[in-house]
């Protein structure tokens, strides 16, 4: 029986800036279940190195509590960067070190890849990285533009109602699910915060403007949930 990990690198930047557009790419893995926690801490011990503090990315490891049938995930790894320099070196894996090649013979031996998606982060608040919890909508967007500017008119409708709380928009550049054209991401501290904050925006008028807006030009393709368990690189 197999216990299934997601590794997902995401490079984020506020678009305050421009010049300075993040991209972030996903991993969905399978991890034998045997060999959890030998990943992990090979994981731990490779991030914690010199060489490791070194790469430009910020980095979470991500728990999915709930998928439905058709997902297998059940972690998420993250790697954040705030422009597309970061990327030059993508896809070489770990340095040589001793703790890198650990963590890359324990990802050959224990990990079975399922899914790697390059995205971008179109709207986001970098204070969501420091919130547990994580509801993520896949979307099939037919107008992005007016799609995106919905969003900002939600998000900033649903403010007061958002403490402890973010939202946040991703397009999806390559490696999506069939039909998933951008991501709506809900970060809050917790599960019970979360459930809480979305009882209080369902019954909104501006949850029932974002929708009525929104729902003629994209289809959920799917949704998943989950939490934040370790962060690397985040000073």
């Amino acid at each position: 029986m197999k216990k299934i990990l997601i590794l997902l690198l995401i490079f984020c930047a506020t678009l305050t800036n421009a010049q300075e557009k993040g991209y972030w790419v996903c991993f969905n893995v399978e991890v034998d279940t045997d060999g959890a926690g030998d990943f992990v801490q090979s994981l731990d011990n490779f991030m914690n190195s010199d060489t490791a503090k070194q790469l430009p990315f910020v980095i979470t490891l991500n728990e999915i509590m709930f998928a439905n049938e058709n997902n297998s995930i059940t972690h998420q790894l993250c790697f954040l960067a705030q422009n597309a320099d970061a990327m030059a070196n993508w896809g070489s894996g770990p340095p040589p070190t001793p703790e890198g090649i650990i963590l890359q013979m324990n990802f050959q031996k224990y990990v079975d890849v399922k899914q790697s998606i390059l995205g971008s982060p179109l709207i986001f608040d970098v204070k969501g990285l420091g919130l547990d919890y994580f509801n993520i909508w896949q979307f099939g967007v037919k107008d992005a533009a007016t799609y995106a500017n919905a969003f900002v008119k939600f998000q900033k409708d649903s403010k007061k109602m958002m403490k402890n709380a973010t939202f946040g928009l991703h397009e999806a550049i390559a490696g999506s699910s069939k039909g998933v054209t951008h991501y709506f991401a809900a970060r809050a501290t917790n599960l019970t915060e979360f459930l809480k904050i979305r009882e209080n925006i369902s019954n909104s008028k501006a949850a029932a403007d974002f929708f009525s807006k929104t729902s003629p030009i994209s289809d959920i393709v799917g949704v998943f949930g989950g939490r934040i368990i370790k962060r690397y690189n985040v000073n």
